[in-house]
């Protein structure tokens, strides 16, 4: 089924991005933006590599990204078989002319890396950022060694890449209906969560402690968007300070189509949603970088990584995931060059796997490798969320 998308005003204000609970929908096109390049095809292979501990509940039940109960469980060490798939990806990013008001950013093609380049700022080799403004905070539970994922039925979870393990954080209590749409968490160490219930209510949660939870006073339905993928990205490789963006989803299936969608922000200080620009993707996660970076894992018939320019919208490159799709319920995040995809393992309302693209290349094998690190979690995942404060370069 395609949504039929009905355009917005882009005079009024907001902007997420988030990770989405519901997905695997059929494409209505494939358009990935203006004058796509030339794709580089190659043979990745997909592979299971994974001793790590973590704790095993029931399978969670429901709808579609909307419902799951996952169990206490048992402690367990799960120690997998290497098993290879073989698929096809594409080996850099296809570069696309930007549209957007800056007419000196140019992309990369560079199988290892991405970079950005504008008037008003520079690449930097440091793995941090920050100014006098926006230090990173030295919390219990520390910001730059992990990603932080979310349930279905509100449990937090801390997944390390390295040495792949889940932590659990505990289970988020806001008063609300524990059923969760997406989730970004910010410089400061909150985590910012959009529930089902009330639809689009966003909340922020401290990951030293779950249970305190606030209500930042945002206002849902601004525009008439319900839900949003979302994530913070830093204004910049110089400017630590970040910024929540999203990508509105109609409910319905995640689906691929010209304009069938709305890249936003939101003011820190208002709280207003702001309309950047149209998006081809009803649905779909955002993930952000310390040096300023947006990308969306989103689409369909294959599943696809963009990188977004925050100011308009516009694709600036497309990576194609031959032989990956998003499932029903995913989440992507970005830790120390690379991405980490959190899809179902094994069909709908089963727990996530972990999925990492080696974005830079750190073999040196000249592809971008896509490998299955852990073929089952402990929870069906639908948000995952990397502080501005963790690296962004390989560690």
């Amino acid at each position: 089924m395609h949504l039929v998308h009905v355009r917005r005003s882009s005079a009024l204000v907001i902007a997420v991005l988030a990770a989405c609970g519901d997905a695997g929908g059929t494409a209505a096109s494939d358009s990935t933006g203006a004058s796509a390049g030339t794709d580089t095809t190659a043979t990745t292979t997909l592979t299971t590599d994974t001793t790590s501990t973590t704790t095993i509940g029931e399978q969670p039940t429901g709808e579609p990204g909307t419902e799951g109960a996952t169990g206490t469980g048992t402690t367990s060490t799960t120690t997998s078989t290497t098993s290879t798939t073989t698929g096809a990806t594409s080996d850099a990013l296809t570069s696309t002319t930007s549209t957007a008001s800056d007419a000196t950013s140019t992309t990369t093609t560079d199988a290892a890396s991405t970079t950005t380049t504008d008037a008003t700022s520079t690449t930097t080799t440091d793995t941090t950022t920050g100014d006098d403004l926006c230090l990173c905070p030295d919390i219990e539970i520390p910001l730059d060694d992990g990603i932080f994922v979310l349930s279905d039925d509100s449990e937090l979870w801390k997944y390390r890449p390295d040495p792949n393990t889940f932590e659990s954080l505990g289970v988020v209590d806001c008063g609300l209906m524990p059923k969760m749409h997406s989730m970004a968490v910010d410089r400061e160490g909150f985590a910012w969560m959009m529930f089902k219930e009330p639809k689009g209510a966003l909340r922020k949660v401290d990951v030293t402690n779950p249970q305190n939870c606030s209500d930042p006073g945002y206002v849902p339905g601004q525009m008439g968007i319900e839900y949003f993928g979302m994530a913070f990205v830093s204004n910049g490789p110089n400017d630590g300070c970040d910024r929540l963006y999203g990508n509105s989803y109609d409910p319905g299936f995640v689906d691929e189509a010209p304009g069938i969608a709305d890249l936003l922000d939101v003011d820190p200080d208002t709280l207003l949603i702001d309309l950047i620009g149209e998006t081809d993707y009803n649905g779909g996660e955002l993930t952000g970088t310390g040096d300023g970076r947006l990308f969306l894992f989103s689409g369909a018939n294959p599943a696809k990584l963009l990188e977004l320019d925050k100011s308009s919208g516009a694709v600036l490159a497309t990576l194609p995931l031959v032989g990956f799709e998003t499932t029903y319920a995913f989440a992507v995040a970005f830790f120390a060059g690379d991405f980490y995809f959190f899809t179902e393992s094994g069909g709908y309302n089963t727990p996530s796997k972990v999925t990492r693209l080696d974005y830079d290349d750190s073999d040196n094998n000249g592809m971008q490798d896509l490998v299955t690190v852990n073929p089952m979690g402990p929870i069906r995942i639908v948000g995952a969320g990397v502080s501005t404060c963790a690296p962004f370069l390989p560690m």
